[in-house]
């Protein structure tokens, strides 16, 4: 395998090839040196290949240089063309496992805008890319003289669990001691828990640090490799990426890695970039490893899921899913039915709670699942559904839908798009029959 780093021939660059090649040595793979001439009419130059022998020359000697000192094999690639394009096209035909690139760090606020060579990598980039600011914590880790500082920042989506594994391959080369950090906005918390009260500027309330934590700990679950792991919640009422930054700055991090959405442009003025942001403004090394990068890692295990939530209204297309919800369990585990009262006739709760447990359908028990009963209350079911699944830390959510298309939907429309709009965990929607 390879990794390819990008170099300038600038101090900054320097670093990054440092760092480059010691990785390389650590994980013994090739290390291909890459400089990117610019691109010629963007430059006002009519040819640019009068300068490419010097600077193959140059690019040699310094892979010449690193594969004497690294005892490893360096390869020298002299590119056209813009930089950010040419350099994430050259490490995916290369199928290389990572792009080491390097950055100035923290920018003036002008300059903000105009974003720079290594954000438009890691925007591009289906790969991870490691932006190098300090490598010397960085290769003395690949020599085995210390642990690396890790922090980890995810808001539990698809785009951190590929970060999360990338920490997990780096922890089973060298130790490494894992801060797992998730950055949270506490009205939107309060909101999807429906938490009532009131809504502390100085901390988390209890009850919702601890669903928050309890969350955490089943995501996170157990990271391999070597190296201590520390979990934290940490309320933010700014920016996520300032408060990172910041917090890596707080515990002296080696290495600050994030996910990376890759949103297309107009998505990413609406939404912001966490991992943009986090390069922006972090001192320190940052790993932006992009959520394409799970579906080329190696096989993922099989989901075993342990908790279903199936909201039934008792009717017959509703009790539909009940029999696959209960399959979605077949080593056990937990059932959760659900009904809301959400209009005005209302059957006494007990006589509620009774009419679910008469769903449960036969063998359940026999096969390790316990089920539990909920009568809720809420203004609309797919809102009601989507506090309940919160605070229950659901695994699964199992439902019915009319399946209605067109006209229908926009007339009617849909408590199962609403829960699948707005929930964190997967939904097995179960159409009616004939739909």
């Amino acid at each position: 395998m390879t990794i390819v780093c990008g170099t300038d021939f600038s101090e900054a660059a320097a670093q990054a090839v440092r760092a480059a090649a010691s990785i390389a040595r650590c994980l013994d793979d090739k290390l291909e040196l890459v400089h990117v001439l610019g691109d010629p009419a963007a430059a006002g130059v009519p040819a640019l290949g009068v300068f490419f022998a010097p600077l193959q020359e140059v690019l040699g000697n310094q892979a010449a240089e690193l594969a004497r000192e690294f005892a490893i094999k360096v390869e020298p690639i002299v590119l056209e063309g813009p930089a950010d394009q040419r350099l994430v096209e050259f490490a995916r035909g290369e199928n290389a496992k990572m792009i080491v690139i390097s950055s100035l760090g923290a920018r003036k606020k002008e300059h903000l805008r105009l974003g720079s060579v290594a954000e438009r990598v890691l925007q591009r980039s289906t790969i991870p890319v490691l932006v190098v600011r300090q490598a010397t914590p960085i290769v003395e880790w690949a020599e085995g003289k210390r642990r690396l500082r890790i922090l980890l920042g995810i808001d539990l989506g698809e785009s951190a669990r590929a970060a999360l594994r990338w920490v997990e391959t780096l922890r089973l080369v060298k130790p490494c001691d894992v801060r797992v950090v998730q950055v949270c906005w506490p009205i939107g918390e309060h909101a999807r828990f429906e938490i009532k009260g009131p809504i502390s500027l100085e901390g988390l309330r209890p009850e919702l640090q601890a669903l928050l934590e309890r969350d955490l700990r089943a995501w996170t679950g157990t990271i391999a490799g070597e190296g201590r792991t520390t979990l934290s919640i940490s309320a933010c009422w700014g920016r996520f990426d300032e408060q990172l930054a910041q917090l890596a700055d707080e515990d002296k991090a080696d290495l600050l890695v994030v996910g990376t959405h890759q949103r297309a442009w107009a998505a990413r003025v609406w939404h912001g970039s966490i991992s943009r942001g986090v390069v922006q403004r972090s001192s320190g090394n940052v790993a932006c490893v992009p959520r394409a990068a799970s579906m080329t890692a190696e096989k993922q295990p099989i989901t075993n899921f342990r908790s279903v939530l199936i909201p039934t209204d008792f009717s017959a297309l509703a009790n539909r899913a009940l029999s696959a919800g209960y399959g979605l369990l077949p080593d056990g585990g937990e059932v959760h039915l659900v009904h809301v009262l959400s209009g005005e006739r209302r059957e006494p709760a007990p006589d509620l709670e009774a009419r679910l447990r008469s769903l449960v359908p036969m063998g359940a028990e026999a096969r390790g699942i316990e089920t539990r009963t909920h009568v809720i209350e809420g203004s609309e079911p797919f809102s009601a559904i989507e506090h309940a699944a919160a605070r229950l830390g659901i695994d699964v959510i199992c439902m019915s839908t009319h399946g209605r298309t067109g006209a229908a939907r926009l007339l009617l429309g849909s408590q199962a798009e609403e829960v699948v709009r707005r929930v964190r965990q997967p939904v097995l929607l179960i159409k009616g029959e004939g739909e």
